[in-house]
């Protein structure tokens, strides 16, 4: 597993990961002429997306998927397309491409199945950006939740999986991306700030928690970008 990389201030460390960002997403295109990014929800990689979105890269060779998005339009405010588009896709990265993991009109299942098509088309992934929640989670791979089996499973046939709403998380109904998909990448980069997380990823990590299976694999090198 990597060892936790400290910076000294939230601003250091949104500037480090733009930066690991953009070298991950270049040295893919070189090699392989196109590069996916699986690119996560929530508050922190917002100012993260923000850097990125002016630095120069082959944007246009560069696909952007979601780790994982709330069953929801891109016009709710928890949608993480909608945060992305506004704070990623803009500036030299509007010419990126853009493969949404929710549809209009279609049920859950219906979804996970059809975002498959686009996930494929960004396959294999330059970097993989994920958060880590209190609770071990990563995309939206919850413990106890009913689906949590089927997305660590490393020799799934799926991508993209529909996630039941559980208790206690998550509260919507959510499409993900499985381990198995997310292992399809050229690094994996895991942002997270606060204590609680420094001190659940530090040392041997609890099995039982989903990160465990990002943290134990020696498939894909990663990296855990950290501040207060």
């Amino acid at each position: 597993m990597g060892k936790i990389e400290a910076f000294p201030s939230r601003e250091a460390l949104y500037d480090a990961a733009a930066s690991v960002l953009v070298s991950a997403l270049t040295d893919a295109v070189a090699k392989r002429g196109h590069a996916g990014f699986a690119a996560t929800g929530g508050s922190t990689p917002a100012p993260v997306y923000d850097r990125l979105s002016v630095l120069t890269a082959p944007w246009d060779k560069i696909t952007v998927t979601l780790t994982d998005e709330r069953f929801v339009p891109p016009t709710d405010p928890s949608s993480n397309e909608g945060l992305v588009r506004k704070h990623l896709l803009k500036g030299q990265a509007a010419k990126a491409g853009f493969a949404p993991l929710f549809f209009e009109g279609l049920g859950q299942n219906e979804t996970a199945a059809r975002a498959e098509e686009g996930v494929a088309k960004a396959l294999p992934f330059g970097v993989t950006l994920l958060g880590v929640g209190p609770d071990g989670h990563f995309a939206s791979l919850f413990p106890g939740n009913p689906v949590l089996e089927a997305g660590l499973d490393p020799a799934s046939k799926r991508t993209v999986i529909a996630v039941p709403p559980g208790a206690p998380a998550p509260d919507l109904p959510r499409i993900s991306l499985t381990f198995q998909a997310l292992l399809q990448s050229s690094l994996i980069v895991l942002l997270v700030t606060g204590q609680a997380k420094k001190d659940l990823l530090e040392g041997p990590v609890d099995p039982s928690l989903p990160v465990a299976a990002i943290l134990n694999q020696d498939r894909v090198p990663v990296r855990i970008l950290w501040a207060e």
